[in-house]
């Protein structure tokens, strides 16, 4: 229990000396503001769907099953636009091929071209889409039923076979509806990336200048042995970047209404990814001989970790082997958990191989600091 108070006292002391810079709340605080207002204006959610969606038809059809067809889609939800070539805008348009009816009765298989505006609507993109299907399947179903016979004029005689296919549409569970935006994105993107890079600043100065002024030596003449300073040294940069990580949080809650999914969980993935930057930043004091170089590698890592692992921009946007590659950023495996919290309404279960990497990193890096850890020049 002493041996605990004594490596808490350093700790404490050492997250005291840091919280009471000036400059420890501009870089903590303010300018992370300016990331959490960029970002969060950049990549906020505007996808609501109007109440009725457009659709665009180029009907090229020389037959009588094009007009057919685009009936089955009709519904109050989605109005029709016929044109005859395509337009120069339009959201979402569908061609129907000059071939379209002689298809249908040679039976042939059919391809329509459907096209969307990338900047449209997805919402209203998801609804066209599945009337679609709807359409595709119920005609599909009436020409099996009836064959090769006048189907117009069977259905008018016989109601009963009209609408005997139903096709029904659901997102699988857990599926995120939304791509990660807004402040609920940006906040926690922009805690990530300064947990990295003032943890790495300050813990890794601050081990230098401590090492440098016999700081760390004197040390060794108190009860602390080596190995407890060190842990000691870990604790109050671990306490630093979840003190800088509450601030954020806090503020984010106040200010732009905040939601991280469970509470307790997004700080459990904060948590375990501030431990392992707080090892990394002893490990780069204690091999640095100068401020600058800290500095430098600090803000260079931070950068190139942000922007892969998805603090800037979430990663579900990103082509798929651009989101393989991220998997080599700590970033990445803090920010998807996160993510799968918020957006992917994820418990427990389903962050807990991204904890067990940033705990195994961690303590991999934490490993490698305590070999590298000097209190000595």
């Amino acid at each position: 229990m002493k041996k605990l108070r004594r490596i808490l006292h350093v700790a404490v002391n050492d997250l005291r000396i840091m919280v009471g810079d000036k400059a420890f709340f501009f870089w903590s605080l303010v300018f992370p503001m300016m990331f959490i207002i960029l970002f969060g204006l950049l990549f906020k959610a505007s996808d609501s769907a109007p109440a009725v969606a457009e659709l665009t038809v180029v009907n090229l059809d020389e037959g009588r099953w094009g007009a057919y067809f685009l009936d089955k889609i009709k519904t109050p939800t989605i109005e029709l636009k016929i044109v005859r070539s395509e337009p120069a805008e339009y959201s979402r348009l569908i061609v129907l091929p000059p071939d379209f009816s002689a298809g249908i009765e040679a039976r042939r298989a059919q391809k329509l071209a459907f096209k969307k505006r990338r900047d449209a609507s997805t919402k209203a993109a998801a609804r066209v889409e599945t009337r679609l299907y709807q359409a595709v399947a119920r005609m599909l179903s009436e020409l099996v039923l009836y064959g090769d016979g006048d189907l117009a004029k069977f259905l008018d005689g016989h109601a009963e076979f009209r609408d005997i296919v139903q096709v029904k549409t659901r997102f699988p569970e857990k599926t995120v509806t939304v791509v990660p935006s807004g402040f609920d994105h940006s906040i926690p993107g922009t805690t990530v990336q300064f947990i990295m890079m003032m943890v790495i600043i300050y813990g890794g100065i601050t081990v230098l200048e401590d090492r440098k002024n016999g700081v760390l030596a004197r040390m060794l003449f108190s009860p602390l042995s080596k190995a407890e300073v060190f842990q000691a040294k870990l604790l109050g940069r671990w306490l630093m970047g979840m003190v800088q990580a509450l601030i954020l949080i806090v503020v984010g809650k106040i200010f732009f209404k905040l939601n991280l999914g469970d509470f307790g969980l997004s700080l459990l993935v904060l948590g375990a990814f501030a431990l392992a930057m707080a090892a990394l930043s002893i490990f780069i004091g204690s091999l640095c001989t100068k401020e600058d170089m800290i500095i430098g590698l600090a803000v260079l890592l931070a950068n190139l970790f942000a922007g892969l692992g998805g603090c800037w921009w979430p990663n579900e946007i990103v082509p798929l082997g651009v989101r393989r590659a991220a998997m080599i950023s700590p970033a990445y495996w803090a920010m998807d958990a996160l993510h799968k919290l918020r957006f992917f309404q994820g418990g427990f279960g389903d962050i807990l191989p991204h904890l067990g990497i940033l705990l195994a990193l961690a303590a991999i890096l934490g490993a490698v600091a305590a070999r590298a850890f000097r209190v000595r020049e």
